[in-house]
């Protein structure tokens, strides 16, 4: 019954991540190395800013037209946005136009600009993707749909990396394939998006518009629901721990463990299908009740306990430390599904996009905070010290939850 919502999901994570990685790697090539990590920056921001400012029209399009639709016209304007990108890959590509001193600075815009195109394209249909989950399936089947969604979603990231790393290697001088790519994975997303059926539970409702008051609001409404914006910030710490690992891993494994071309990237992929794994063991063995986070403390306390073997590892020990981490990245997928399906289940359906808007907000907000924390550790300590960082977060939020647990 979700089949097409995950393929529609699928291939709109992996195409935006693909699309980010070949800005990263592909863009960085064509300035000087005074510029690259300024680009890097706005590129990972381009994607994420447009969650933290649009969820709330976001919320307002699903509302006002319904979720099926919304997710089909972003999926459709995904193809134009893509060609932009298309074009300004192809910029540089000799064959194609003549190389001016001004085609890297119009490349890189263009480039650049359509991450941050897709960003706003993503974060316009995310509270309808989301939202759907509980319409098609109803609430019985929240934590299937949820840690099926949220695997795929993993998957897709996890792709797009290995996929992006191959291309640039294998087609660096012929843009034309490795971009041209971009188009195939938008147009597939769309014709999925078409394939999609539910019966759809809408609302008239017209929250503000304007992202902070917007917050402020729903943040009030959440206040009405037992737990429920604990759970939201706690799943946002989660978020915020996700970057900060996707942040320290590739550059751990090159400093610190000495490990070079693509192995740190086979590492980065061992973690995301770790985390695959238990996005899908924790829907499984979702109860289909409420009380199914009573053993989130646990995965965040096994969790814990690896980052702390990884912080205590002798860097000459890489294979240690791959098991490590893919024990980590399945804790942190049964960590986080029911979690979901706890924000899924608690608010009226003719609520839930509003809040899932929300919860977009905050956890990108924590996103964006994991490159400061990250950077200003960093500065101080070694590289290591940020696995004892993480093991000390998800450690006490894992007290956190045990005790909204204790008072449920």
């Amino acid at each position: 019954m979700y089949n097409a919502l995950y393929t529609t999901n699928f291939l709109s994570t992996l195409n935006d991540n693909y699309q980010k990685m070949l800005g990263m790697l592909v863009v960085t090539g064509w300035v000087s190395s005074e510029w690259k990590p300024m680009v890097i920056s706005i590129t990972g921001a381009a994607l994420v800013l447009p969650y933290i400012f649009c969820s709330p029209l976001a919320n307002r399009a699903a509302q006002l037209y319904g979720k099926m639709r919304v997710v089909r016209v972003c999926k459709l304007l995904e193809i134009p946005i893509v060609l932009l990108a298309v074009l300004g890959f192809l910029i540089k590509d000799p064959d194609f136009f003549p190389q001016y001193s001004w085609s890297t600075i119009v490349a890189t815009t263009l480039v650049v600009l359509s991450i941050f195109l897709i960003g706003i394209q993503s974060s316009m249909y995310s509270p309808a993707k989301y939202g759907l989950i509980r319409d098609i399936g109803g609430i019985e089947n929240v934590s299937r749909g949820m840690g099926g969604m949220e695997s795929l979603s993993f998957l897709g990231m996890l792709l797009a990396t290995a996929l992006a790393a191959f291309m640039v290697d294998k087609f660096s001088e012929q843009p034309v394939v490795y971009s041209s790519l971009l188009l195939v994975l938008a147009i597939a997303g769309y014709i999925a998006s078409l394939i999609i059926r539910a019966e759809e539970v809408n609302t008239d409702k017209r929250e503000s518009l304007n992202p902070f008051a917007y917050m402020r609001s729903t943040y009030l409404l959440c206040s009405r629901f037992k737990h429920l914006n604990a759970v939201i910030i706690i799943l946002s710490i989660f978020w915020w721990f996700a970057t900060t690992i996707q942040l320290c891993t590739i550059v751990y494994c090159q400093d610190a463990m000495g490990l070079e071309k693509g192995e740190p990237g086979i590492i980065m992929c061992i973690a995301a299908i770790g985390i695959s794994i238990g996005c899908v063991i924790s829907g499984k063995i979702g109860n289909k009740r409420l009380n199914e986070i009573k053993h989130v403390p646990l995965y965040g306390g096994l969790l814990s306990l690896a980052l702390v073997g990884m912080f205590m590892l002798n860097a000459g020990h890489y294979v240690i430390f791959t098991i490590l981490i893919f024990i980590v990245g399945i804790c942190a997928g049964m960590f986080k599904v029911p979690l979901d399906a706890f924000i899924q289940r608690s608010v009226r359906q003719d609520q839930l996009n509003t809040v899932l808007a929300y919860f977009n907000q905050v956890s990108f907000i924590f996103m964006l905070g994991a490159s400061v924390t990250y950077y200003g550790l960093t500065l101080m300590l070694p590289q290591r010290y940020v696995w004892l960082m993480l093991a000390v977060v998800m450690t006490s939020t894992s007290i956190w939850m045990a005790r909204i647990n204790k008072n449920s």
